[in-house]
C-alpha cells in the first residue's frame, strides 16, 4: 500500500481532522503565493506580524502541541513561554505599566514566537509548514484521539487540565484558522491580494 492508499484507507473523524487541518493550513499557505521574500517579510499594518512569521509560527507552534499530544508537557520544555524562570506576575505588572503591552519594554519576557532569521525564506517555511503537517498527520493516524496530557504549569491554562489528542488537534484547528485570517489581511495590505474571498 502506498501514501496515497493509506491517505484514501483514512476515514471517520480522523479522516475530518486532517482533512480540516489540511484546508485551513493551505489557507495559510496561499497568502503567501507569489510574495517575493521582501513582500513575505513586510509588516503592511500595525501589527508586528507578516506573512513568514506567521508561517513560522504556525509550523513551530503545531509541531509543539502534537510533540505535547505523543509526550505530554515536557514537549514544552524548550519553549520560553513554558520556562518556569518566566515571572508571570512581573510581565503582567509591566502590561498593567504599559497600557495592556506586555512587550512594550522586553524586560520582563521578549517574544520571539514570530522573529524570522535569515535562513527562513518563504521557502525553507512552507516546507516546514508542511514537514510539520506530515507528522501531524501521522500522529492523527496512529494515536488514541482520547490519549490525555496533563497541560503545562502557564496563567492561561486552568490548573489541573488534560488535553486529549483530539483537543490538541481542535485547538490546532482554531490556532491555523485564527493566523489565516490574520495573514489574509497582511496580504491585502501588501498588494491588494484577497486570498480568503
Amino acid at each position: 500500500m502506498n501514501a496515497t492508499d493509506e491517505k484514501q484507507a483514512l476515514t471517520g473523524e480522523r479522516a475530518e481532522l486532517v482533512a480540516t487541518l489540511e484546508r485551513h493550513r493551505g489557507f495559510l499557505l496561499q497568502t503567501a503565493h507569489g510574495l517575493t521574500e521582501q513582500q513575505a517579510r513586510t509588516r503592511s499594518t500595525v501589527s508586528a506580524l507578516t506573512i513568514a512569521s506567521l508561517l513560522k509560527h504556525v509550523a513551530d507552534t503545531e509541531e509543539q502541541w502534537f510533540r505535547f499530544a505523543v509526550e505530554g508537557a515536557a514537549a514544552f520544555g524548550d519553549v520560553d513561554v513554558y520556562n518556569d524562570s518566566v515571572d508571570w506576575d512581573a510581565v503582567d505588572a509591566e502590561a498593567d505599566a504599559n497600557g495592556g503591552d506586555w512587550s512594550a519594554s522586553g524586560e520582563e519576557w521578549v517574544d520571539t514566537r514570530f522573529v524570522l532569521a535569515d535562513h527562513e525564506t518563504l521557502g525553507y517555511l512552507r516546507a516546514r509548514v508542511e514537514q510539520v503537517a506530515a507528522r501531524t498527520e501521522e500522529v492523527l493516524r496512529t494515536a488514541d484521539l482520547d490519549s490525555a496530557h496533563a497541560l503545562p504549569v502557564a496563567p492561561w491554562f486552568e490548573p489541573n487540565t488534560s488535553w486529549s489528542v483530539r483537543r490538541v488537534a481542535i485547538h490546532m484547528l482554531a490556532e491555523i484558522s485564527q493566523h489565516a485570517g490574520h495573514a489574509d489581511i497582511v496580504r491585502e495590505a501588501i498588494d491588494g491580494a484577497r486570498t480568503m474571498g
